[in-house]
C-alpha cells in the first residue's frame, strides 16, 4: 500500500515528485495564515505576560480588514484540496488549527463558523474528513485526529501558574474527555493502525519550537494525546504537522512518527506491507525558509 504524504501548506499548490500513490494523507493546514499568524503572535506574547489580556489580533487590525483576509485564506485553502481532489485517490485529512473549523467561543460570532466541511471540502467526492473517526482502507485502518495545535493540558509550570483553579479544572475536564474519546477508537482497532494527528506528538525531537520570533521559542509543543495513544496503542506509524520546524521521524516504542513538514517543495512517500514500513522517504525539490507554526 503506498501512500503520498503532504505537509502544511498553508495556501501553497504542492509540488508532488511521485507517480503512483493509492492515497494521500494530509494533516491539515491548507488555508494561508503569514497575515494573521503575525498579529497572532503580537497577540501572545502579550497574554504570556498577561493572563488578562482579552485583545484579540482582528481588534487589533479591525473586523472589516480581518474579514477580507480570512476570506482569501478560505479561497486559498479550498483550491488546494481542489487541486488534491483532482487526483482521484482517496485523500485522509483532518482540520488543522488553520481549517476554520475549531472556534466556538470567540466573542466575533463571524469567527465562530464552522467551514472546514460546510466550505473547505464540500462537494470533494476524494476527501476524507478522518477527525474523531477510525476508518478501514484496504488492509489498514485509520485514527485521525484534529484541531490540536498545543498540548491538550498545560506541560510547563511556567503555564499552569498563571491560569486559575478554575481554568485548570476545566482544562482537565476537556482532557479527560478526549482521552476517552480516542481510548474508545483506537479500541476497535482489528488491523495495522496509521495515526493521522494535526499536531505531532509532545515532548519528541519533532515538536520544538525553533524560532526566535515566537513567544514560545524552546518550548515542546506537540499534542499530549497523540503521545498518550501512541504509547498506548502502539500504531504501526502515526503521522502529523503543525510544527513547521522539522521534517522527519523518530520513533515512541514500535511507532515510527513522522512530521511532514511544511510547504510546496515537501513530499513524503510511504510503502506499507502488512504490519511493517516497507519504504520510508522524505524528499524535497527546493529548501525553503520553514514558516512558524
Amino acid at each position: 500500500m503506498k501512500f503520498l504524504i503532504i505537509g502544511d501548506l498553508h495556501g501553497q499548490i504542492p509540488k508532488i515528485y511521485y507517480k503512483s500513490f493509492d492515497a494521500i494523507i494530509a494533516p491539515g493546514d491548507f488555508c494561508s495564515s503569514e497575515v494573521i499568524r503575525k498579529q497572532a503572535f503580537l497577540e501572545v506574547k502579550e497574554r504570556l505576560k498577561n493572563p488578562n489580556y482579552t485583545i484579540r489580533w482582528y481588534d487589533i487590525i479591525g473586523k472589516k480588514k480581518a474579514k477580507k483576509i480570512i476570506k482569501k485564506s478560505l479561497v486559498d485553502g479550498r483550491k488546494i484540496l481542489e487541486y488534491l481532489n483532482s487526483f482521484n485517490v482517496p485523500i485522509f485529512t483532518v482540520p488543522g488549527n488553520w481549517g476554520w473549523s475549531h472556534f466556538k467561543n470567540e466573542k466575533w460570532e463571524f469567527m465562530n463558523k464552522e467551514q472546514f466541511n460546510s466550505y473547505l471540502i464540500k462537494d470533494l467526492k476524494n476527501i476524507i474528513n478522518l477527525d474523531s473517526k477510525i476508518k478501514n482502507f484496504k488492509d489498514y485502518q485509520l485514527v485521525g485526529y484534529g484541531k490540536c495545535n498545543s498540548p491538550e493540558y498545560p506541560q510547563y509550570k511556567s503555564d499552569i501558574k498563571k491560569k486559575t483553579y478554575g481554568d485548570l479544572k476545566k482544562a482537565k475536564k476537556k482532557y479527560k474527555k478526549l482521552l476517552q474519546r480516542y481510548d474508545t477508537l483506537f479500541k476497535k482497532g482489528k488491523k495495522p493502525l496509521v495515526f493521522l494527528s494535526h499536531n505531532v506528538p509532545f515532548n519528541t525531537p519533532l515538536d520544538q519550537i525553533v524560532n526566535k520570533d515566537s513567544p514560545r521559542n524552546g518550548d515542546h509543543f506537540g499534542s499530549v494525546i497523540a503521545k498518550r495513544m501512541i504509547e498506548k496503542y502502539q500504531p504501526l506509524v502515526c503521522i502529523g504537522g503543525h510544527m513547521h520546524e522539522h521534517f522527519g521521524k523518530c520513533k515512541i516504542g514500535k511507532t515510527t512518527c513522522i512530521n511532514s513538514g511544511y510547504g510546496s517543495y515537501v513530499n513524503t512517500f510511504m510503502e506499507l506491507e502488512e504490519n511493517k514500513i516497507k519504504k520510508l522517504e522524505f524528499k524535497y525539490g527546493k529548501k525553503g525558509k520553514y514558516s512558524p507554526y
